[in-house]
């Protein structure tokens, strides 16, 4: 019985501190990736009624400004974000594996402040491969999309509802 008691306890806490890594608020959103230097702007209500905030296309590498980017963006409205996104701008194929190791970094961040969990191993392996693939992860859903721009280059969008 007192096995039963302290299961149920550390259950119940466990699920506090997953609760605790959401973001609260769009202004907590908007910062949660901050330490991934995905600095994203105030969240803000654009004068076509769209709402949310989006940092700026950060260099995946420090020293080549004209290479591969990631970026990240969320939208919502009345103030609560419904959509964050995160989207790897692929222009030199010869450095993808460094720039799809790092949509995983920021994709694995992003997911357990916005839905709870991390994403799963076979979200991890679409990323790497660069195909497309739809997952349901915590409360809500993750979703990764490769769209082809020319022979060369692409762009993978991470998208979680």
């Amino acid at each position: 019985m007192l096995r039963i008691v302290v299961g149920v306890a550390g259950l119940w806490c466990s699920f506090n501190c997953l609760a605790d890594l959401r973001p609260q608020s769009a202004a907590q959103l908007c910062t949660s990736l901050n330490d991934t230097q995905l600095r994203a702007n105030e969240w803000v209500v654009r004068q076509d009624g769209q709402e949310g905030c989006s940092s700026g296309a950060r260099p995946i590498k420090s020293d080549r400004v004209d290479g591969n980017t990631i970026s990240f963006s969320a939208e919502g409205n009345e103030g609560v974000p419904h959509r964050v996104k995160l989207i790897l701008n692929v222009v030199l194929p010869s450095d993808e594996d460094s720039a799809r190791r790092e949509l995983i970094r920021a994709t694995k961040r992003l997911s357990v402040r916005a839905l709870g969990l991390s994403i799963p191993h076979a979200f991890d392996e679409a990323i790497l491969k660069a195909a497309p693939i739809s997952l349901p992860v915590g409360d809500g859903h993750a979703t990764l999309t490769r769209t082809v721009v020319n022979k060369q280059n692409y762009v993978l969008s991470v998208l979680m509802e």
